[in-house]
């Protein structure tokens, strides 16, 4: 806490730092001025939160003074000290709520009672406005949360327009005659590795990264919203409204253009046609959804997939023979050939990379036929195949043979995972998902219904590390991010990855790193 001492009269500025207990309320630095004109300048640059001021002083006296602290400074506790007591001095003190009115020669009793009421006045106050700001920065943090469930609700039909529109049209200014709307659907799959890479895997941070930059081009027009979607089939959609219906497709280009510069990346999204606000919502959504799925995997020309009736698509036997493949494959497998297996694999890769056209609804239904096949042979293994995607974003029919093939060479070795490895498989799951909570061995074990002794075993047998040095980078890991992507104090992100001291915290992360977090993040 600072203090700051008013008045023209040095023997009175003395008398105030003598008689009053200024170590008793960790009061580190006390400023002087002898006019209201240099307190104001010391106010500015110091903003100290109790101020003793005079009445009558030359340049600017201790009326005007007490109004400017009270326009300018609201919050500072101020003790009038005069050698009058005629209510035209006492009147502002009144008026601009001062705490006490104390008349010279000063009587030391009634001087530390005055200040010591100011001093905790103030303290009870700040400790308020403490809570009030973190109860708002708890609402900033869940405020985003709370429309990406909102407006997933309206595009799958669960949630009533007219209930939210106040809320849309005073918060995100949506306007009130809003009365079309078009809907983007953006995936991440073809950027996502490249963007994971940037923000050190992590998944939440993505999505959260790519809306705030959608948003960064629609606020200041007021054209739209974008969040993050809760429905299947997309990471991030954008409601247009308003000016924002005619230049949907010249705002996603520019949000493309910015996330190339920033991250070196771009996104394919998928963009409805107009359509009537509200009751064409979910219809919009399902167009842009379907543009997106539609999409060539196979080019990377154009990134907006408008909506259209989209033509038929070459079914089997026009341009890619599934069926002799399937029939390939099913002979590889039931003869547990290891290269027959990886033949039938890469004649698979070789004949979706000579394809001219392959969208991901195409490409999902085939890996549904082969993942028939696979589950038929064995079935307790529950095989699965994803897309995969090269540093431009396109779907790599190389990388998807590959990992046919490995998928193929795994189930005709039997489950390489045993019982253990599972277990610790699951319990590192459940780590990388509650890294922020209070997590103890005990609450592992009890989680888990094994011993402690058995998940400290397990789990080093497995991974050949202590579960509490894995926790422990898990949590340095996701600290490093904090404080290289955010603005944050050591002590939010402290509690953000599970340490509720920030000195322990410091101690943690320099014991793992061999920095400071300050020097992490200067560095």
């Amino acid at each position: 806490m600072k203090v700051l001492i008013v008045d023209d009269e040095k023997p009175v500025r003395e008398a105030i730092r003598y008689f009053v207990p200024w170590d008793k309320y960790q009061i580190s630095e006390v400023y002087e001025a002898t006019n209201g004109q240099e307190a104001t300048a010391i106010m500015q640059e110091q903003q100290p939160a109790v101020v003793f001021t005079d009445m009558r002083m030359p340049l600017m006296d201790g009326a005007q003074l007490l109004e400017w602290l009270h326009a300018h400074y609201p919050n500072t506790k101020t003790i009038v000290i005069s050698g009058y007591q005629d209510f035209k001095y006492v009147k502002p003190a009144i008026v601009y709520g001062g705490t006490d009115y104390l008349l010279k020669p000063l009587n030391s009793r009634q001087l530390i009672e005055a200040a010591e009421h100011a001093f905790e006045l103030w303290l009870a106050e700040e400790e308020e406005r403490r809570l009030v700001r973190r109860q708002t920065m708890q609402l900033n943090v869940l405020r985003p949360l709370y429309w990406d469930k909102v407006l997933s609700d309206l595009l799958s039909g669960q949630g009533a327009f007219l209930e939210v529109k106040p809320a849309l049209c005073g918060e995100l200014a949506m306007p009130e005659n809003a009365s079309v709307c078009r809907i983007a659907v953006i995936s991440l799959q073809g950027a996502h590795c490249r963007l994971l890479e940037r923000l050190h895997g992590d998944a939440g941070l993505a999505s959260f990264v790519l809306a705030n930059v959608c948003n960064e081009l629609l606020s200041p027009g007021s054209q739209g919203f974008a969040f993050r979607s809760w429905q299947a089939g997309a990471e991030v959609v954008m409601l247009f409204w308003a000016e924002g219906v005619q230049e949907a497709e010249d705002l996603l280009r520019r949000i493309n253009e910015s996330m190339l510069l920033t991250y070196g990346i771009q996104m394919d999204i998928g963009l409805s046609l107009a359509q009537p606000l509200p009751e064409g919502l979910q219809t919009a959504f399902l167009q842009a959804r379907e543009a997106l799925n539609g999409r060539n995997l196979l080019q990377k020309e154009e990134r907006i997939h408008r909506y259209k009736e989209l033509a038929p698509e070459k079914g089997p036997g026009e341009e890619f023979a599934a069926e002799p493949l399937l029939e390939k494959l099913r002979l590889a497998v039931l003869s547990g050939d290891d290269d027959k297996m990886e033949q039938a694999a890469g004649e698979w890769a070789g004949g979706l990379a000579g394809m001219s056209v392959l969208t991901e609804s195409r490409m999902q239904r085939l890996q549904e036929e082969i993942l028939v096949v696979l589950t038929r042979w064995r079935p307790e293994a529950e095989p699965a195949l994803t897309l995969c995607y090269d540093r431009e974003g396109l779907f790599s029919a190389e990388d998807w043979g590959n990992q046919l093939k490995a998928l193929l060479l795994q189930l005709s070795r039997g489950n390489p995972q045993t019982p253990d490895a599972r277990l610790v498989q699951e319990i590192r799951e459940y780590l990388n998902q509650n890294y922020a909570s209070d997590m103890t061995l005990q609450h592992i074990a009890e989680r888990f219904f094994i011993s402690r002794e058995n998940v400290s075993r397990k789990f080093k047998g497995v991974t050949g590390e202590n579960l509490s040095d894995y926790l422990t980078g898990l949590r340095v890991d996701k600290a490093k991010a904090l404080l290289q992507h955010t603005n944050l104090r050591l002590s939010q992100i402290a509690e953000l990855v599970g340490y509720e001291d920030e000195k322990y915290f410091s101690r943690v992360f320099k014991k793992a790193t061999g920095q400071t977090p300050r020097e992490y993040r200067r560095q």
